[in-house]
């Protein structure tokens, strides 16, 4: 459906092109989970685009819970050759009878509802599932291995201004149910580190920052998700805080771009942080940017307690994209137009 949108082919054009050494893609077999959300579903897209441009010829498993929703999101892929779905938790053992070069664990909830409804399946996928799937790794010999972290795994550090390097580690409250997120992706890439070191297992990791576009889950809830859902209604976007909060925003096409990079290019055993240093806003920045664009107005209300206990201890959040821009690569979209192409392309869903 969405490769109708002009946009959204621009997109995974300027994805594609981001890309360092996008060819050692070609003919491969590569394992996908979390492949309906916002990261996982474009990067989907992406590699079903490079096939239809450059006869690739990779072959994409993309491994899900939720059957239903695959079914929803590529609807009009499933008739792809090359495109191969395994219906199953991540947390079990990987029922996949062949070999695949690439594995990219994206899979797991990062919005705040989940963390304070469902702090223990939020840490699950992170826990058990990347034990599984590097076991897996091992079957299969594979030539890397990527698991997607997060940015908030540098947690709060008190007075600091700068950007986090990937040497950087801020306080974690381990007994605060919040962390169930950070604390289960920190423990994740100790994981992936001691899978290589021990059973030469080629790893990665990708810290993503906060990540934003159009295909979001029903269910999250993030505070961009919920600007665009009412710029889109044409409401007004309603803060439930000040929006002080200091960001690096990463448009979904440059996250991928960035991911498939460091896939591709990185080191072994070492963390990127996957960032666009010309998109550092607050998030009320954020939204009076989106706002402007939408034609609707930004306000700011008094959250309630719930809405209190669903904000993110760390008030400061950039992250510097140095070491993933060594490879090669470079973001392509700044917040301006990041946040326009999301909003046409989510105008035109909705039309």
């Amino acid at each position: 459906m969405y490769l109708k949108n002009a946009r959204y082919k621009a997109d995974l054009d300027n994805a594609f092109l981001g890309i360092v050494n996008a060819e050692k893609l070609y003919h491969k077999r590569i394992l996908i989970t979390g492949a309906t959300g916002l990261i996982g579903s474009f990067m989907v897209d992406l590699l079903l685009y490079i096939n239809q441009i450059k006869n690739a010829g990779i072959e994409i498993y993309i491994l899900a819970r939720d059957e239903k929703k695959v079914r929803k999101r590529f609807a009009s892929n499933l008739g792809e050759k090359r495109l191969h779905c395994v219906f199953q938790d991540v947390i079990n053992p990987i029922k996949l009878s062949v070999a695949v070069d690439y594995i990219i664990h994206a899979a797991g909830d990062g919005f705040p509802s989940a963390f304070q409804k469902y702090p223990v399946e939020t840490m699950t996928p992170a826990l058990f599932g990347t034990y599984q799937l590097l076991q897996y790794a091992m079957e299969s010999k594979i030539t890397k291995f990527l698991y997607v972290s997060s940015g908030e795994v540098y947690g709060r550090m008190v007075e600091f201004s700068g950007a986090f390097t990937e040497e950087d580690y801020g306080y974690l409250d381990s007994m605060d149910k919040r962390s169930c997120y950070p604390m289960s992706k920190r423990c994740a890439e100790t994981l992936c580190v001691s899978f290589g070191e021990e059973y030469g297992i080629p790893v990665c990791v990708a810290r993503p920052s906060h990540t934003y576009g159009v295909c979001v889950s029903a269910n999250d809830n993030r505070a961009t998700a919920q600007f665009l859902e009412r710029a889109v209604s044409k409401k007004t976007i309603i803060l439930h805080s000040e929006g002080k909060q200091m960001r690096s925003y990463t448009y979904v096409a440059d996250c991928v771009s960035g991911m498939l990079t460091v896939l591709l290019n990185g080191v072994n055993g070492e963390a990127y942080n996957l960032a666009n240093p010309n998109s550092r806003i607050t998030i009320l920045n954020f939204a009076q940017i989106l706002a402007y664009k939408a034609g609707v107005e930004c306000i700011i209300k008094t959250p309630n307690k719930c809405e209190r206990k669903e904000h993110s201890p760390i008030e400061y959040a950039v992250l510097d994209s140095s070491k993933l821009e060594n490879l090669g690569w470079m973001g392509k979209y700044d917040i301006y137009k990041g946040i326009e192409s999301m909003l046409e392309i989510r105008q035109w869903i909705d039309s």
